[in-house]
């Protein structure tokens, strides 16, 4: 087994690993080349149009997607974590803008009874400026 180094004038590639081979990860760790891990390398290329090795090291994206595929039900519970954060991000968010909706209706009212009109211009500098005041106040 013999142990891989970089020369400054060679460049370590996918395709000049051999079984048996170790090189380096992000972490300085040695990592043993099997075939198995020669394939998951290959599958990670063709899906991602990335280079495995940089500088002589193994990336950290390879690592993120060799993790994931050794550990499937990994994926799942953060799949499923996502999920739940931005069901209640959605749900802070809708509250948040029914909420603001909701203040904006009860100040057109009291600008209505305040000037006794009918219809209110929310895009006049009357009314914004009503408005500005009313959140002052409430």
């Amino acid at each position: 087994m013999t142990n891989k180094k970089v020369k400054e004038n060679d460049k370590l590639l996918l395709e000049n690993l051999k079984v048996g081979d170790k090189i380096l990860d992000l972490h300085a760790k040695e990592i043993e080349i099997i075939d198995n891990l020669i394939e998951q390398m290959r599958q990670y290329e063709k899906d991602t149009k990335k280079s495995v090795i940089w500088r002589g090291k193994v990336t950290g994206g390879f690592l993120y997607f060799k993790y994931y595929e050794d550990n499937p039900q990994e994926k799942n519970k953060s799949k499923k974590i996502k999920e739940v954060i931005e069901e209640s991000l959605d749900e802070a968010i809708d509250e948040e803008v029914q909420n603001e909706e909701d203040m904006l209706l009860d100040c057109i009212e009291d600008y209505k009874l305040e000037y006794n009109v009918k219809t209110v211009n929310t895009k006049s500098q009357k009314f914004i400026r009503f408005l500005y005041k009313w959140k002052q106040d409430n």
